[in-house]
């Protein structure tokens, strides 16, 4: 808690210093998405269904403290969001990339925030996964809403079985259970969740095509809106806040 509040107070101060001016845009308030089907440690909701933690809350936090906006979370499903950015409900959904949405020029959108790995998910007793003919006839777990590029064409022909969840967490009890053969995920989720009381005996391979870097898409409704966030992202990445946020997530010792 204390670190974040040490980063807070600098991207504050580094706000101050640039004269930024909350009269550039008629709202205050910054409405961003994250959904509940975004896994820990992208988001972290506490008992009540309420966004209490989580990398996501870190960088929208940051982002509207540097821009001098209060901020109002909304959880939508994936398949909602880009409605919702495209007529103005939100102003914000990040972890998103433009190979991922359906016509990405409806946005602005950020620098690259971090590159993250797709996984295939299996028992541990099972052979690795390598290459498309892998998937063969299995049935694969995926998350409601979400998109795998690699894989859409296959699943569309009925190659591979396209099996959703709400969860990662449920994805892998299916899987450990026989229900289901292979398990997507990305690596940050996967082994957050592996080294925080996750169970189960899994073996975990990369896909084979290069990790996409992840984004956050910006509604084009308001644009001096959109102007003052992507300052403040530019800003978030250029200082390695999120590449801070990042490593605490991941365990590691900070630079």
């Amino acid at each position: 808690m204390l670190f974040i509040l040490r980063q807070c107070l600098k991207l504050l101060s580094l706000a101050v210093v640039m004269g930024w001016n909350a009269a550039a845009s008629e709202r205050n308030i910054l409405r961003a998405v994250v959904s509940d089907s975004n896994t820990p440690p992208y988001a972290i909701f506490d008992d009540a269904g309420k966004l209490s933690a989580g990398l996501s809350k870190d960088i929208l936090d940051a982002l509207a403290l540097v821009s001098q906006l209060d901020i109002q979370y909304l959880d939508l499903p994936r398949a909602r969001i880009e409605s919702w950015l495209e007529t103005g409900q939100a102003d914000i959904a990040c972890f998103l990339n433009p190979d991922w949405v359906t016509e990405p020029g409806l946005y602005f959108w950020s620098p690259p925030l971090f590159a993250t790995q797709q996984l295939f998910i299996r028992r541990a007793d099972s052979p690795p996964i390598t290459a498309l003919p892998d998937l063969a006839g299995k049935r694969v777990g995926t998350t409601r809403g979400f998109t795998y590029p690699e894989l859409e064409q296959v699943f569309a022909l009925g190659d591979v079985i396209r099996d959703d969840a709400h969860s990662l967490q449920n994805n892998l009890k299916r899987l450990e259970q026989g229900r289901l053969d292979v398990v997507m995920s990305v690596d940050l989720s996967y082994y957050f969740f592996m080294n925080n009381g996750g169970l189960g005996d899994f073996g975990a391979d990369p896909i084979w095509s290069e990790a996409p870097s992840v984004y956050c898409a910006i509604s084009r409704y308001d644009p001096l809106l959109a102007t003052r966030l992507l300052r403040g992202l530019n800003l978030l990445v250029d200082n390695k806040f999120i590449g801070r946020q990042l490593r605490r997530y991941k365990g590691e010792a900070a630079e």
